[in-house]
């Protein structure tokens, strides 16, 4: 859809609109942290501590709100008020690197009817799939024993802390710029008239945490309909066989570059990957260089994280500057290990290629285990574990 420059302009009005709501919205979970106090921080700390429930808390919150931004910029931020440490923060973030696979699961079903066409859709969020699953059974699991990348983020967070004398370059700017809004709307305005502190603190949670989750889903919407198509265009001339005969690990790269410039730009690596199952269902492009968009989409999808931090005026900003550079070191580590190994890529798209084959057989059988997977048996643990 080509867009009018009037257009085009009131769309990025939106964007810049929905960037200054998600930072109101960390604002106000800020506020209601505080609000809390230390007793229920370290109740809440509690509830996450164990690895395994960290993932299942990722792959269960970002199932159901679809969108992995949304949850890694919410854990982020509860670093950054010490809700949680960086070493619980590091199993929900990859966890939500799991949730959001479910989404072009289920696009896949739109090719239902069309048995061909929808076993190379599918083959392309499998892929999503099968690349975190790794990354979860590989680089987390060397994270748990040698703690590299906790000590690589950690390093760079303090050295950033350092250059900037302890807080980051825009913390007076935001704090000047956003603390009217929060004190008017948080524990101190509107939702502390409320008149129960506890009562309070649990609505600017709940409202900071919407407040992210329209915004980041309005911003992707916007900045899609300004750049698609371009990105499209793009896309054809990265990817299309006809430009790149030869799966070489150049074109690999270009494509993962393409899948990171088009994740920044509608913040969603779930929009990538759904982005090129028509492109797979066609049957006009192969696998490799698909994967190297998803790989890109996986690296792209951290920067808003990354963002996040800079709305954090706290002393614990370092922290949460730690915990958003885990998520990229790890996703880009992945990556760059998949690209520069081809035996890595050839499993994954085998492994894909088989996960398809066996949905193939049976459309609502395949629903049931994506539902078990990603949301009932998430759910059944974490009952267990907090009732029992």
């Amino acid at each position: 859809m080509l867009l009018s420059g009037w257009g085009k302009f009131v769309r990025w009005l939106l964007v810049l609109l929905s960037i200054l709501v998600i930072i109101i919205g960390i604002n106000l979970i800020l506020d209601g942290v505080y609000g809390f106090g230390t007793f229920s921080t370290t109740q809440m700390y509690q509830v996450a501590k164990d690895p395994l429930i960290g993932v299942l808390i990722g792959i269960l919150a970002t199932a159901l709100v679809q969108s992995s931004t949304t949850t890694t910029t919410l854990t982020v931020t509860a670093v950054g008020t010490g809700i949680v440490s960086v070493p619980v923060a590091i199993p929900i973030i990859l966890g939500a690197n799991i949730g959001t696979t479910i989404t072009a699961m289920l696009v896949a079903f739109s090719y239902v009817g069309e048995r061909r066409e929808f076993k190379r859709a599918f083959t392309v969020a499998a892929m999503h799939v099968w690349f975190n699953v790794l990354v979860i059974l590989v680089l987390f699991v060397v994270e748990l024993l040698f703690h590299p990348f906790r000590t690589i983020s950690g390093a760079i967070a303090t050295e950033i802390t350092l250059t900037t004398g302890g807080s980051l370059p825009t913390s007076d700017v935001m704090t000047k710029i956003f603390d009217p809004p929060t004190q008017l709307l948080g524990m101190n305005g509107l939702i502390g008239s409320i008149g129960n502190p506890s009562i309070s603190a649990i609505v600017c949670l709940v409202v900071g945490t919407i407040l992210i989750l329209i915004s980041v889903r309005a911003m992707s919407s916007q900045i899609r309909t300004i750049t698609a198509a371009t990105v499209t265009s793009i896309m054809d001339k990265v990817i299309n066989p006809e430009n790149s005969p030869k799966a070489t690990i150049l074109s690999n790269f270009w494509s993962f570059i393409l899948g990171v410039l088009f994740t920044l730009m509608v913040t969603a690596s779930s929009v990538t990957v759904a982005s090129m199952q028509p492109v797979a269902a066609s049957g006009v492009v192969k696998q490799k260089p698909l994967l190297g968009v998803i790989l890109g989409a996986n690296v792209g999808t951290t920067v808003t994280a990354m963002f996040a931090t800079f709305a954090i005026v706290s002393d614990q900003g370092e922290f949460a500057i730690q915990a958003a550079l885990i998520h990229l070191i790890v996703n880009f580590t992945g990556a760059l290990l998949v690209l520069c190994i081809p035996q890595l890529a050839n499993v994954i798209i085998h492994l894909a290629e088989k996960t398809a084959n066996l949905t193939a057989r049976s459309y609502s059988i395949t629903l049931a285990t994506i539902a078990t997977a990603y949301v009932l048996v998430p759910s059944a643990v974490l009952m267990i574990y907090f009732f029992i």
